[in-house]
């Protein structure tokens, strides 16, 4: 469960970011009737690529749980292959192969978006 004033704190670091991806679940899912598609979200310090903070749409609180432990205090630019093998073999629900696309759609708005922030610096 999210404390109140986590927002908050995320909020007062200039450094973090919030990224997120989506993919289509599969009919057969409970969630698939309420929302169509999975989120993941992924609050992201830009100097370090460290998972801060993170929350999908899955239907659960249990399976909303197992995710932020599965990937949060992991490096988006050093742990990648951890952060997507993690998910791919822990998470086993039937939503698995749709979260696995939403947290890659995740990882490469990060991506994009520190390599945005450093191009300016990099021009003559």
């Amino acid at each position: 469960m999210r404390r109140p004033d986590r927002t908050s704190e995320l909020l007062q670091d200039p450094d973090v970011v919030l990224v997120s991806g989506y993919a289509r679940l599969p009919d057969g899912v409970a969630s698939h009737a309420q929302y169509e598609r999975l989120g993941v979200v992924l609050a992201v310090k830009l100097s370090d690529g460290r998972i801060v903070a993170a929350d999908t749409t899955l239907l659960t609180d249990l399976a909303k749980d197992f995710f932020r432990a599965l990937v949060e205090g992991l490096s988006v630019t050093s742990d990648l292959a951890e952060i997507v093998e993690r998910v791919q073999t822990r998470y086993a629900g039937q939503s698995g192969a749709a979260l696995t696309t939403a947290l890659r759609r995740c990882l490469e708005t990060y991506h994009q978006l520190r390599e945005g922030a450093a191009a300016p610096a990099d021009r003559p």
